[in-house]
């Protein structure tokens, strides 16, 4: 690969703020509303009260572990989803 096109491409690349910024439009596109609190002890994850989906994440995480977060907690509601849809738990 030219120099030239490895430097483009890694240039273009987002970083981790970009990451967490289109994980968080993406769950918000998912219906959650995305709340970023000090959780202290516990942990990041996500909650539905009647209709309304919200997503906490650790205010005192690093821009790395956010993204880390969102992405574990996403995959979980998504696997969380198929399984009752599929009737392996209960709704």
């Amino acid at each position: 690969m030219p120099k030239e096109s490895h430097n483009a491409s890694f240039t273009n690349s987002p970083n981790v703020a970009q990451r967490l910024a289109q994980a968080v439009g993406t769950a918000k596109e998912m219906g959650f509303d995305v709340r970023k609190v000090v959780l202290d002890d516990q942990m990041p994850g996500w909650c539905q009260i009647g209709d309304k989906k919200i997503l906490f994440l650790d205010l005192t995480a690093t821009t790395g572990e956010q993204l880390d977060q969102i992405d574990q907690i996403i995959a979980s509601y998504c696997n969380q989803k198929y399984d009752r849809e599929s009737g392996k738990i209960a709704a």
